[in-house]
């Protein structure tokens, strides 16, 4: 890995701000020639594990966790002339290789970070308390009689496939009855006494990339089999707050103007349906902005010019404002004692007694509140303009054709889609099944049953009516917000296929026991990757938020509700920055993601887009379940190979997967 002419094709510089005497120390652990050394990316953990935290040591430090991260990912680490340069990998597919061949590639670098979780003092201690068998109130337990016996199960399979056609069905059912139960902080399960939030998180464990909690909503999901004993865990799933924007997502519903153009060209969508969903829309999220001390009612009913550049005028000053309060906090902070928290508002959760007129005047939220005014009132004085309402698909045509109309338009749908993923709309971050049942296509039964009518009952009883923070504080009074879900989305870890969404679908017309037909549709890919975080560790992430934190006077990334989407990102961008290193290079992982959808009920789209569809009935779990079993269990469980595989499987691969010290490979993990 020494000085070489030829620059690889995908390389990226990489030339952090290092004094000479460590610039030299770690160019010293780059100087090789040959294969990369397989103590490469621990030899770097060893630098940094004895650099300090102060001064340029700290930079050291960091520097040398991320180039570990990068090399255990399968980046390509190298000095060309004296300067460092970082090859990402690739997933495209050689001639020799099959697309299981790429997902294992993918996979391999993704596990890196996971052994090291899974060595951590305080995460092995919590798997070995979770194996070991404990007297409780159910008798002696442990997390292991959740895990079901693949022989046993493979046995009962094996006498089933010998029965007729006729007599299979109900057989089938009274081995594996899926049941779904959701994870409430403080209870237990019924069977061992675990808490039920420590058994998802065991059976999270043994995913192929590390366990990192997110923020926003999380529903944690087990999928059990009610028909064997101690009702075994076929899976686990999470749904939680999507992304807020995702292009391939947005076009598919329609939040973005080509789209919404081409439903209307193409007669999915009705002009008149759709100008009175933008109007009505705009007017609701109007009312729901504070506005007696920025505006007057008549401007409100009737906005003009001046009043958009006024709101404009107001918000400017509030941020500027922002900008010395929160430089008086980074002086006052550094006389104290040096260190400077985040500024935090005077709102840190709903309370019956918070007063939030008084919160809605924080600078942070007249800013907010100011600007999205103008935004809205420039829209309808626009709309007004080409009468939208009276001459629809006139004033569509007309408005679609001109700037300040194409301006107007992407304003509405901009509030669609925040109305949408506030309340609508749930990302699957988890979903898979866990052995033995990965053999039986357990994932796919634990995909269609997110779509189950409990689910989404589990889903509105969680987060519908909760009093929203953000909200309240830009309508200067609480806020709730349903939890009524229509769509699910996930991405797929691997860019070239998922076998567990693929051709995912029930028809109700085969299975009547449905409602409506059940499915998982691709509705895209992206070209080159995206933006993210997940090849980076937590000790990387932390040392690079600690860099971010050290040179930011105004505390830009202030880690605060309304401040901005994904404080985590932005923290690690601002550490890669002052480090001197391009954070694009880095947090670009080239790693395309498919993308998937699964509605609910055909209306789906036109429901997100205001344009409410007929009520429909999500189906039950028993229903779902059934179809499964005819769909894709009953042909699986015919199968030797598939017998044969599942009665290597049980509560000791599931161990072997989570000890990496004690074994050598890793048992098959899910998609």
């Amino acid at each position: 890995m020494n000085d070489h002419d030829d620059k690889p094709r995908n390389a990226r510089p990489f030339e952090p701000f290092l004094n000479r005497s460590e610039r030299e120390e770690l160019h010293g652990l780059l100087d090789f020639s040959g294969p990369t050394p397989r103590q490469f990316a621990d030899r770097l953990r060893s630098l940094a594990r004895s650099s300090i935290d102060e001064g340029d040591s700290t930079k050291l430090r960091a520097v040398c966790l991320l180039v570990a991260d990068l090399f255990d990912q399968g980046w390509q680490v190298s000095l060309r002339k004296g300067a460092l340069l970082c090859e990402p990998p690739s997933i495209d597919r050689h001639d020799d290789q099959t697309v299981e061949d790429v997902k294992q590639r993918i996979r391999a670098a993704l596990q890196a970070s996971r052994r090291r979780q899974l060595e951590e003092p305080s995460v092995a201690s919590f798997i070995r308390r979770m194996e070991r068998r404990t007297l409780r109130p159910q008798g002696r337990t442990s997390v292991l009689e959740l895990i079901d016996n693949g022989d046993q199960l493979a046995d009962q399979l094996e006498r089933i496939s010998k029965l007729a056609e006729h007599e299979r069905e109900a057989a089938l059912a009274r081995v594996i009855d899926p049941v779904v139960e959701i994870c409430h902080s403080g209870t237990r399960c019924a069977d061992t006494g675990l808490p039920l939030n420590d058994i998802w998180r065991y059976f999270r464990h043994t995913w192929a990339h590390e366990y990192r909690p997110i923020p926003g909503r999380q529903l944690l999901v087990l999928v059990r089999n009610a028909a064997r004993p101690n009702r075994p865990v076929i899976g686990i799933a999470m749904l939680a707050s999507p992304v807020m924007r995702l292009t391939a997502r947005d076009n598919w519903i329609g939040w973005l103007r080509g789209a919404m153009e081409a439903n209307l060209d193409s007669g999915i969508w009705d002009a008149s349906a759709v100008a009175q969903a933008m109007a009505e829309k705009l007017d609701a999220s109007i009312a729901e902005v504070r506005w007696d001390d920025l505006v007057t009612a008549d401007e409100i009913e009737t906005p003009v010019e001046n009043t958009v550049l006024r709101l404009e005028q107001k918000a400017s000053g509030a941020t500027f404002a922002r900008e010395l309060e929160l430089r008086a906090h980074y002086e006052t902070s550094m006389k104290q004692d040096g260190r400077v928290p985040p500024l935090r508002g005077a709102v840190k959760a709903a309370d019956p007694a918070t007063d939030w007129r008084a919160a809605s005047e924080d600078l942070l939220f007249v800013r907010k509140r100011a600007e999205l005014l103008a935004q809205l009132l420039s829209a309808k004085q626009t709309f007004r303009a080409a009468d939208l309402v009276g001459k629809p698909e006139e004033a569509l045509a007309q408005l679609l054709s001109a700037k300040s109309g194409q301006r107007a338009i992407d304003i509405v749908l901009a509030e669609f889609r925040k109305a949408g993923l506030s309340s609508r709309v749930a990302d699957v971050s988890i979903c898979g099944a866990v052995a033995p049942y990965n053999e039986l296509l357990g994932g796919k039964l634990v995909a269609l049953l997110l779509a189950s009518s409990e689910v989404r009952a589990h889903y509105a009883e969680r987060y519908g009516g909760q009093v929203s923070v953000i909200a309240s504080q830009m309508a200067g009074r609480a806020v709730s917000k349903p939890a009524d879900l229509r769509l699910l989305t996930t991405t797929s870890l691997y860019g070239v296929g998922s076998s567990q969404y693929n051709r995912l679908a029930l028809r109700s017309a085969e299975h009547p026991g449905l409602d409506h037909d059940l499915r998982w549709d691709s509705i895209g890919k992206s070209k080159t990757g995206g933006f993210g975080t997940l090849h980076l560790g937590a000790d990387t992430a932390h040392a690079l938020r600690q860099m971010a934190q050290s040179v930011h006077t105004l505390r830009r990334i202030n880690n605060r509700f309304g401040e901005g989407t994904s404080p985590r990102l932005r923290q690690i961008r601002e550490g890669l920055d002052a480090l001197g290193i391009d954070s694009d290079a880095i947090l670009h992982h080239n790693t395309p993601r498919l993308f998937y959808i699964c509605e609910f009920g055909s209306g789906s789209r036109g429901s997100l887009m205001g344009m409410e569809s007929e009520e429909f009935r999500a189906s039950p779990v028993s229903a779902i379940a059934a179809a499964w079993r005819r769909r894709w269990l009953d042909g699986r469980a015919r199968r030797p190979e598939t017998l044969s595989a599942l009665r290597a499987l049980g509560p000791a691969t599931i161990q072997r997967s989570l000890h990496p010290t004690e074994a050598h490979h890793l048992s098959e993990l899910t998609d």
